[in-house]
């Protein structure tokens, strides 16, 4: 693996080498775009899907914890290497996955292919914000005309803006909302190779715009805790969410004890 760019604590990103090889990452995408066909090797369907057969096919194609519904996805996330990767990258001494998503992104047409400007954190409410971080698995190669993340450097220290979020696919609108806080924002697009892999803190703010070339853009989005995380008591229909870290075959534990 490579040397990492930017600094995870201070631009609130990094950007890894090569964690996979080709063929994992083609087993992987294989056993992705099975189960956005609703096909599950596993027998288990995945936590939730925000994307059916049927729907447009030019959407962005989102499920949440397709690890549980095929032994290559989960091969991928459980990977020794990848967790090794985390732990150094983190500084931890424990890595558990509590959540996945494929962001699975087609050629898009016009704003289609938007992913709205968001910290991970605010859909977190369960969690502190010490010790949470996303790790995006290129399963395919990342160009600036395929819609790459992107990350503003240093976001992670500033405090929550109200306005964005990844649903919101109007980007200009969002663009004004950081304006107005006189946030002078400098971004990274992270253009990664396939199995190459780019880790950031749920504070760190992101987007993604549209896919301009033929082939989709695919990522494995992994949601990981480290020793550093706490759990907060809060109210509601998630107040049991993280009951799920205690059951290795939904939140596997990757590095560490």
């Amino acid at each position: 693996m490579k040397k990492q760019k930017y600094n995870l604590t201070e631009d609130g990103f990094s950007i890894l080498g090569k964690v996979f090889s080709k063929k994992e990452t083609k087993s992987a995408y294989t056993g992705l775009s099975e189960v956005i066909m609703g096909k599950y090797n596993t027998g288990k369907n995945p936590e939730r899907r925000f994307w059916n057969v049927g729907d447009d096919p030019n959407a962005i194609i989102k499920i949440d914890k397709p690890h549980l519904s095929n032994r290559s996805v989960w091969n991928l996330i459980t990977n020794r290497k990848f967790g090794e990767a985390l732990a150094s990258i983190t500084n931890s001494r424990k890595i558990q996955v509590w959540h996945t998503q494929v962001v699975w992104k087609p050629k898009s047409k016009l704003s289609s292919g938007n992913a709205g400007w968001h910290r991970d954190a605010q859909y977190w409410p369960f969690w502190s914000k010490q010790g949470l971080y996303t790790a995006w698995v290129a399963l395919s190669n990342v160009s600036i005309r395929s819609g790459p993340v992107q990350f503003i450097i240093g976001s992670n220290h500033w405090d929550s803006l109200s306005g964005l979020d990844f649903f919101n696919q109007d980007l200009e609108s969002q663009n004004k909302i950081l304006k107005k806080h006189n946030h002078q924002k400098k971004t990274i697009s992270a253009m990664l190779k396939q199995g190459q892999v780019s880790v950031h803190s749920s504070l760190t703010y992101h987007s993604s715009s549209a896919n301009k070339e033929e082939n989709p853009r695919v990522g494995m989005v992994v949601h990981f805790c480290t020793e550093k995380a706490k759990q907060i008591a809060i109210k509601g229909e998630n107040k049991n969410y993280l009951n799920q870290l205690k059951n290795p075959g939904i939140c596997p534990v990757i590095y560490g004890k």
